[in-house]
């Protein structure tokens, strides 16, 4: 059993559990410790897990306190001591911005957590850390459905999000409007999903550009993808190559003056990010079987190999997988050709021939 969820079983069942078996207990306050235990379980790392335990620490005052007391049972305060000498080794495990990769989605729950914040009822604007020292500030963003017209204005990097409103009034000095107008360093983290309900997509680090005011009177922050390349943001490596393909297909659709304008004003240094995908350890031998079967001639097109191996000098050709190893393949000598880099290509992008 990993740590997490040995230190969730163990609040469970020393202080949630015989709390709501006990009939002495308010209903009230059993409704609160259902609210807690519903949480637990969404809880990834124990440094998280402490970070939430830590807010019962010093509050002896409120009713859920007092309604386990006077029933005597355990409280969290109770069973503090114990479970950081069982799990404080793993305190410093926490959610961390840096873990966030673009392309993937992560649900509203890890996102809260990430916060701090407790309540599935918080709004799209999440401060992380004290006021006047934010690390960054979360975004999340509904695009449809929503209660605003969230989109974006130029993918991947111009995003339209509007202010948070109280009564259809826009004030630039809400906390959590503030938080971004005030605090143009601290980056701001956007997941946005394409409903109301789901998991949400990591867009990146942005800024916010300017505010703009409609006929209305609501408000949205135009935020831009950051560009000081201090810290290179994970990217999904299939979510890349897709958004770049779909930029190249917007500007073939621009005309040759538009595309020069914007070279003319293009900074010469693209931004910095790093890419992860999903591998597969293949077998060397079936690599080097299908190559010795080949014998420098290419499985496709029957030319020979284009050129030698610098490395040994053999012929240059590349084994590739009939079924693809995504679509469940096998990686064996019969689901393998070795091809040329032309007409290797061409069945990644192009007409497949050998699936």
């Amino acid at each position: 059993m990993a740590k997490i969820d040995e230190a969730i079983e163990f609040l469970d069942s020393n202080v949630l559990q015989p709390a709501l078996k006990n009939p002495q207990l308010s209903e009230k306050v059993k409704a609160s410790i259902k609210h807690t235990r519903s949480w637990l379980p969404r809880f990834q790392r124990v440094g998280d897990l402490v970070a939430y335990m830590d807010r019962f620490q010093g509050n002896k005052g409120t009713s859920i306190y007092k309604g386990l007391k006077d029933a005597d049972l355990t409280t969290f305060e109770d069973v503090h001591q114990e479970f950081m000498t069982k799990f404080g080794s793993w305190a410093s495990e926490r959610i961390r911005s840096d873990d966030f990769v673009v392309g993937q989605e992560y649900s509203g729950s890890h996102l809260q957590i990430f916060a701090g914040i407790y309540d599935d009822r918080s709004g799209g604007i999440l401060p992380i850390g004290a006021n006047g020292n934010f690390q960054s500030i979360i975004v999340k963003a509904t695009l449809s459905g929503g209660k605003y017209d969230n989109q974006w204005i130029s993918e991947p990097d111009v995003f339209k999000y509007y202010l948070k409103s109280v009564n259809s009034v826009f004030k630039e000095k809400f906390y959590v409007n503030d938080a971004i107008i005030s605090n143009p360093h601290v980056p701001v983290l956007v997941f946005y999903r394409a409903m109301a309900s789901g998991k949400f997509t990591f867009a990146g680090a942005f800024r916010n550009k300017q505010i703009h005011t409609e006929e209305d009177g609501a408000k949205w922050f135009e935020l831009v993808s950051r560009s000081d390349g201090l810290n290179p943001q994970l990217v999904d490596e299939h979510t890349y190559r897709r958004e770049l393909s779909g930029r190249v297909q917007k500007s073939l659709a621009s005309t040759h003056e538009q595309r020069l304008k914007r070279l003319k004003a293009a900074p010469k240094q693209p931004l910095q990010v790093l890419t992860i995908g999903k591998g597969y350890r293949r077998n060397s031998d079936v690599v080097a079987e299908v190559l010795y079967r080949a014998g420098g001639i290419c499985e496709g097109c029957n030319q020979s190999a284009p050129f030698a191996r610098k490395q040994d000098g053999s012929p240059y050709l590349e084994v590739h997988h009939r079924i693809h190893l995504a679509e469940g393949g096998d990686d064996t000598v019969e689901n393998a050709i070795a091809l040329c880099p032309n007409c290797h290509r061409q069945e990644h992008h192009g007409r497949r021939l050998w699936r």
